[in-house]
């Protein structure tokens, strides 16, 4: 999460959405940088909200707007299945080696799935507090150009987004009967996405 207090912004950090890079252009121009440990790194809005923004809000006596970039969910998924079969994590609960993309988004859509099929949604990660989108603008990680040429405007930088953090290449098919059960089990996930990339910029009132 990086806050840049003279522009009233905060950049969410949603995991497998270019969030590496995205903070390598921003990280030098923010005014407050929170990048450990990941579930800080990652703070979702309720987080924010319960613990961030009143402090904030009150410290810089001005409202902040938040900024994201949402991903198509079987792409997101596939990302961290990818990242969670690297070497990085051989041996452990969260390895993704030996199992099939498939046998990876069944366990996921189990009631309780195990520790490397466990993935949180967009939709919630941007939710507010009692309901609703509480990130302002939002951005489709497939139309970055879009993010960089905003965050360029708003920050009046030239920011340049370079890649990082690239998830190795691994065969990852899915069946479209799987593809409608995840479809189902994540309806609020991709009608979200949706709404971002048919918009390419979405901005949600925030009361």
């Amino acid at each position: 999460m990086l806050v840049f207090h003279n522009h009233g912004l905060v950049v969410f950090s949603i995991p497998k959405t270019g969030s590496t890079a995205l903070e390598a252009a921003l990280l030098p121009h923010a005014s407050l940088a929170v990048q450990a440990p990941p579930e800080h790194r990652h703070m979702n809005r309720q987080v924010f909200a319960a613990q961030w923004e009143e402090m904030l809000t009150r410290r810089y006596d001005r409202r902040f707007d938040g900024v994201a970039l949402v991903r198509e969910p079987v792409a997101r998924l596939r990302s961290w299945y990818r990242y969670r079969g690297t070497a990085a994590f051989a041996g452990t609960p969260l390895s993704t080696q030996g199992i099939s993309f498939e046998a990876f988004i069944a366990a996921s859509l189990t009631e309780n799935p195990p520790p490397y099929a466990r993935i949180g949604a967009q939709d919630r990660f941007v939710a507010r507090p009692g309901g609703g989108i509480g990130i302002t603008h939002l951005f489709d990680y497939a139309q970055m150009d879009l993010a960089r040429d905003w965050l360029s405007a708003a920050l009046g930088r030239d920011l340049e987004l370079p890649r990082r953090n690239v998830s190795p290449k691994r065969a990852a098919p899915l069946s479209a009967e799987l593809r409608a059960r995840l479809e189902t089990a994540r309806a609020a996930e991709f009608a979200l996405h949706a709404q971002v990339s048919g918009a390419g910029h979405l901005v949600t009132p925030q009361g």
